[in-house]
């Protein structure tokens, strides 16, 4: 089996949601470190936990210099199984990637990221399908199948 397909730059004009978690998954490696920004705030305004992309459109609107990038930021990390979620951050005028996104427990800081490459049309229908992508090492994870944890148990079990 060939390694995964990493596009470099850009990503093709047309490209399909499997393509896309293959890029993404080869890329893991090298998801960056994101800056955390708890106090971030414009006049009254804060952002607002789970409107990754609200908060950082309203910021660029508001602040000369900064851009909005799109992507995907770690959430779960077992072995060699990796799970990413849609998410958007700043890159300020210095060029740093800056999360200003609060989440519920103040103490995640270690935020783990992985560019898009191409515009934000793109990454809007890639995300729309799903708004997670699972890798087990560079590769696309199959999807969770539910277990039971207290599967019903035969009458003669003598638990």
């Amino acid at each position: 089996m060939s390694e995964p397909a990493m596009f470099s730059s850009a990503l093709p004009a047309i490209i399909g949601r499997d393509d896309y978690e293959r890029d993404i998954c080869a890329r893991s490696k090298s998801a960056v470190d994101v800056r955390y920004e708890p106090d971030a705030s414009i006049g009254d305004w804060t952002p607002k936990v789970a409107e990754c992309h609200a908060n950082v459109d309203y910021w660029v609107n508001h602040r000369a210099g900064y851009a909005a990038v799109r992507g995907w930021l770690a959430h779960i990390g077992c072995g060699d199984l990796h799970g990413y979620t849609a998410h958007s951050v700043l890159r300020d005028p210095h060029g740093e990637l800056v999360d200003i996104t609060p989440v519920e427990d103040r103490n995640l800081v270690h935020r783990r990221f992985i560019a898009h490459l191409g515009d934000d049309a793109a990454f809007l229908r890639m995300r729309t399908p799903k708004l997670e992508i699972l890798c087990q090492r560079n590769c696309p994870a199959p999807a969770f199948e539910l277990e039971w944890v207290n599967q019903p148990i035969d009458s003669d079990d003598p638990l």
